[in-house]
């Protein structure tokens, strides 16, 4: 990973989704410890942004054996892709809202 991510903006990357994650399903994920559960979801999603990402960064160059160039953005939606299916799994919090009328 290019020093210009590593550190703490990929912890930046990874805490934006885990908060993605809390906010979509309405339970805490917390920032260590996460639970097996949420981990697929948080390792495809952070994946997906890492390499978009990347991407902003080096244009398309590549990095060891990874190809940063179109390929890692088809790869960053297929990442994406299934996060969000995992994401969907874990289900949605519901909220019930009282309306008033006078």
């Amino acid at each position: 990973v290019p020093s210009a991510i590593s550190g703490g903006e990929m912890l930046g990357i990874v805490d934006r989704v885990r908060l993605r994650i809390e906010d979509y399903t309405g339970l805490t994920v917390g920032s260590v410890g996460i639970t097996a559960k949420y981990q697929p979801c948080l390792i495809n999603l952070s994946v997906a942004q890492l390499l978009r990402f990347i991407h902003l960064q080096g244009g398309d160059t590549s990095m060891a054996d990874i190809r940063l160039g179109r390929a890692a953005l088809d790869s960053a939606d297929a990442f994406e892709k299934v996060g969000i299916e995992e994401l969907r799994r874990l289900g949605m919090k519901s909220t019930v809202t009282k309306v008033y009328s006078s």
